[in-house]
């Protein structure tokens, strides 16, 4: 059977990093946000909010860039591709160079009229447009750093880049107090957010040079114009949805301030500080699933990605109900935090109690828009994207707003939220009906078991649980009309490769084993965690089965994928192969 011990045990063990990863940014938005109201009042906490559609627009790039790239290199490290894997990296990284060359054009010449479209207030507007070109300029070392932060748990360092995040925004905080002393008004934030991504870049060459942290900087053989259309692909859907969180930001602040003026803009930067808070741990599981579900693909080990991903969306729904819970019963706290009371206390109770239910609907849907296009469902993935972006809650929140005032605003985010969730169950499930089984009803998932006959399993590295599993596959491969002598060889060589594993590593207690049985050959992968081990260049002489395993297959290939070992045994079907 084959039970996902191997998998959830990786899962968490990036979880933890993942989620401090994300919490130092939604934790420094947050402080962030405290620092500014608490030292500058609600109003200059709204110039900050008014400017997060540009950070917004950063986030994009190198949501496509890191997410897309990281999900390309992650399948072709599965497939044991290593070289194609470095060279995607070594593209988005020329590629986020490109961009950082547009963001100071940009920045030179667009920053002062963008701010007078973006801010209303003609008192506040000269203080803004200081702001706004030095977030501006952070972007030339925000693109690059958040990319190879997005990489880092695809090369198998979740920590690393985990350590990077917080760096970079412990020194944000910090630089924020102290800029904001000196200077006074919100060109301090701006400063302290310049600040910390300068400590993370020079953090990042630091390791670089002492070889703490490997770039895979690599020769580009392949054809650039496909591969960086696959890396679009992969992370146009994530991106779209951060671009359309930068509309729906902007419009929201827009008509919070046609129906409440400057009160309307206060409370709807208090929920967005919410959306910081309850996005921590969607975002670290996102971080956590996504880069080993797309290995698992470029292995097309599909009862492993549907462990994943039932892990994953139930994790995320439990989560989101706990904090809901809590948001519902306590929600004065948030309002304590950043000093709104007062008469606009009630309203703003209200306002993050709607608000707040879109996490229990919204956390499924942020996934599919991540995980859709690794199974290569993009287009799908991009319709969900810009209906959760702007396509759908714009509309609807505008509507509601004429009715029910400003609570219609923060209910258009809910009601979007649970519409979009009925409308992909639905979708998803006509998808597999009109399929006639070949995918499955929720995930999609190819049923390749119905044309490729497969065995799964995990199992215990004890010696009397390998002795069982023998049999167990020399009886599977007989059933599936194998050549009995190439039925006890494919038994044999696993066998041989579980023992292998036992007297490589004493770390190793489980392995997972995937056997499909094609018409011209048998593929046997097996996985488990440990200290990295290649059989295809071990010593003969330190184990003695190992030259025969060796002579028995065809072809043994290895490849350790995000801290799990993976070797992948081939076997030809033909019956005289025992004669080489």
């Amino acid at each position: 059977m084959y039970q996902g011990k191997i998998l959830n045990r990786k899962f968490y063990q990036y979880l933890f990093p993942t989620v401090l990863c994300v919490m130092a940014t939604s934790l420094n938005e947050f402080v962030d946000s405290i620092i500014v109201s608490r030292m500058l009042g609600a109003e200059a906490m709204s110039l900050v909010n008014l400017g997060a559609p540009v950070m917004l627009a950063f986030a994009m790039l190198y949501v496509l860039l890191g997410v897309g790239g990281s999900a390309v290199y992650a399948v072709y490290a599965g497939r044991m591709e290593k070289k194609k894997a470095d060279g995607i990296f070594t593209l988005t990284m020329i590629v986020s160079a490109v961009l950082i060359a547009i963001i100071i054009l940009f920045g030179l010449f667009f920053t002062e009229p963008l701010a007078g479209m973006m801010c209303k207030s003609e008192d506040m507007l000269p203080q803004f447009v200081s702001y706004l070109r030095i977030v501006t300029f952070s972007g030339i070392l925000i693109l690059p750093l958040q990319v190879i932060i997005s990489f880092m748990p695809a090369f198998g360092h979740p920590a690393i880049g985990t350590a990077l995040n917080i760096i970079a925004n412990v020194v944000n905080l910090i630089f924020d107090y102290v800029f904001i002393r000196i200077l006074g008004d919100v060109r301090g934030a701006g400063l302290g957010t310049l600040s910390g991504y300068i400590a993370g870049a020079i953090v990042v060459l630091v390791l670089w040079q002492l070889k703490k942290v490997s770039l895979p900087f690599a020769r580009i053989t392949f054809k650039v114009g496909e591969e960086l259309k696959g890396v679009v692909k992969h992370g146009i859907s994530p991106s779209i949805n951060q671009l359309g969180f930068c509309i729906k930001i902007a419009f929201s602040n827009w008509l919070a301030f046609e129906v409440a003026q400057m009160t309307g803009v206060t409370t709807f930067a208090l929920c967005i500080q919410v959306v910081s808070i309850l996005s921590i741990f969607i975002g670290g599981i996102l971080g956590a699933v996504i880069p080993l579900v797309a290995a698992l693909y470029g292995q097309r080990d599909f009862h492993g990605m549907r462990i994943l991903m039932k892990t994953g969306l139930k994790l995320q729904f439990i989560i989101n109900m706990v904090l809901l819970l809590i948001l519902e019963l306590w929600p004065e706290v948030i309002l304590w935090i950043y000093g709104v009371g007062g008469e606009d206390a009630p309203a703003a109770i209200s306002a993050v109690r709607i608000f707040s239910i879109m996490f229990v609907f919204r956390g499924f849907t942020v996934l599919f828009i991540y995980y859709l296009p690794i199974i290569k469902r993009s287009g799908y993935a991009m319709v969900i994207s810009i209906i959760d972006g702007f396509a759908g809650v714009i509309p609807i929140e505008y509507v509601l707003s004429r009715f029910y005032g400003i609570n219609g605003i923060w209910a258009g985010f809910t009601v979007t939220s649970v519409l979009l969730l009925i409308g992909v169950v639905i979708t998803n499930y006509i998808i597999s009906r009109r399929s006639e089984g070949a995918y499955s009803s929720f995930l999609l998932l190819e049923n390749e078991s119905r044309e490729i006959p497969t065995f799964a399993t995990t199992v215990e590295m004890k010696d009397a649980d390998i002795s069982r599993l023998t049999p167990s596959i020399q009886e599977f491969c007989k059933k599936e009309q194998v050549d009995d002598r190439i039925a006890v060889l494919t038994a044999i060589s696993t066998e041989e490769m579980s023992l292998y594993s036992i007297c490589h590593s004493s770390r190793i207690d489980y392995i997972d084993i995937l056997l499909k049985v094609y018409p011209d050959h048998i593929l046997m992968d097996f996985r488990s965690i440990g200290d990295p081990f290649d059989l295809t260049s071990a010593d003969p002489e330190e184990y003695s089965n190992l030259a025969m395993l060796k002579k028995m297959v065809t072809t043994v290939d290895y490849n350790y994928v995000m801290g799990m070992n993976q070797t992948r045994i081939t076997i030809r079907r033909e019956a005289n192969i025992l004669n080489r």
